[in-house]
């Protein structure tokens, strides 16, 4: 019988997808690998073990198997479901924002530890009752860009500090629109 290596990590679904008939395909922000994509085979099935731990924004401890194409999670145990920020609309609004400027602006998986600990901050952080978040997004952005080798970029987006400018930057490097900002927008009116 032909095994699969196994290895095991920890991350934050960013966000996932239906997948075929029964699967999920996921993308998290790992420890260990940085950004990956991973399937959860049959994790749509009423009986599937998988099946209501797949949440977006979930911090968990997953058991995949190495794979040719997509890697597989074979089992995961949750460390943080993040309750406040799943019932709390603006908190969730941030959250997708967050996630899917990691998701734009990270191409590929590639581990690392400031990262990782930038995402994991900003989630617990988010779990919070707070009244500061546009100021969260803010230094989130800096620090993200940051971190991915852009200091002239922190300089720029200080100068420009409306959050149009900031958007517009932000959408260039990512070469599409940021999406969850229009949520977030629509929050604060």
């Amino acid at each position: 019988m032909n095994k699969l290596p196994i290895y095991k990590t920890e991350g934050i679904i960013l966000k996932s997808a239906d997948w075929g008939d029964l699967d999920r395909l996921l993308t998290i922000y790992t420890r260990g690998y940085g950004k990956i994509q991973a399937r959860a085979i049959s994790a749509r099935k009423k009986d599937s073990k998988l099946n209501g731990l797949l949440q977006n924004f979930t911090y968990s401890q997953f058991l995949l198997a190495k794979s040719k194409t997509i890697d597989i999670v074979t089992d995961l145990s949750v460390m943080n479901s993040y309750n406040h920020l799943h019932a709390n609309l603006e908190n969730l609004g941030y959250a997708f924002y967050f996630s899917e400027l990691v998701d734009k602006l990270i191409p590929a998986p590639e581990r690392d530890e400031d990262i990782w600990r930038l995402i994991a901050r900003a989630f617990e952080v988010l779990n919070q009752k707070r009244n500061d978040l546009p100021k969260i997004k803010i230094a989130f952005e800096d620090k993200l860009v940051e971190f991915l080798g852009q200091p002239s970029l922190k300089l720029w987006l200080a100068s420009h500090p409306t959050s149009a400018q900031r958007l517009n930057y932000l959408q260039s490097l990512a070469g599409e629109p940021i999406n969850a900002q229009r949520f977030l927008a629509q929050l604060s009116s």
